[in-house]
């Protein structure tokens, strides 16, 4: 005699509900909400500290240049603040490479592409022993707080201000 099959549903099978209940919904729907109401703040300062880290990646940069321009020239140059505005929210060019920032392209230094922040080096050349300072600004998150971040011939950037200002 042949047997049944075993993997056909049977009539207690075909009346169990299936699917979640309103309950557990709800439950994933309270769990949802607040993991997003801490991850999303995070995200947005994460997003801003990846903004402003090119502050010191380009000092350090600016930095470089500097001290091999002195080692040629026997002196460290000046570069204008540039852009001329704060660029803010939104990346800015940078106006190096061109006839009408002559000191940045004296130094032999533009950053690839827009950026976020202001980049300024004042030398002094006067002086028994040749110095030069380079500072960053930004206002990434567009409150009117800066970001300040300064170079030496001597010191690799740092922060000089809180680092929770973007």
């Amino acid at each position: 005699m042949p047997l049944a099959p075993t993997n056909l549903p049977t009539a207690q099978t075909l009346s169990e509900p299936s699917g979640f209940t309103l309950i557990e919904l709800a439950v994933t729907v309270a769990i949802v909400g607040v993991l997003s109401t801490v991850a999303i703040p995070q995200y947005y300062h994460v997003l801003l500290r990846s903004k402003r880290a090119e502050l010191p990646m380009n000092l350090d940069a600016i930095r470089t240049v500097e001290i091999g321009y002195e080692a040629e020239w026997s002196a460290f140059t000046s570069c204008a603040l540039s852009p001329t505005s704060l660029p803010g929210r939104k990346a800015a060019d940078f106006p190096a490479n061109n006839t009408s920032s002559l000191d940045w392209n004296l130094l032999g230094w533009w950053p690839d592409g827009r950026v976020y922040g202001q980049y300024e080096v004042r030398s002094d050349n006067a002086s028994h022993t040749s110095l030069f300072t380079g500072d960053a600004f930004s206002d990434i998150d567009g409150d009117g707080n800066l970001t300040n971040f300064r170079i030496t011939q001597e010191f690799k950037p740092q922060m000089l201000t809180s680092n929770t200002i973007y």
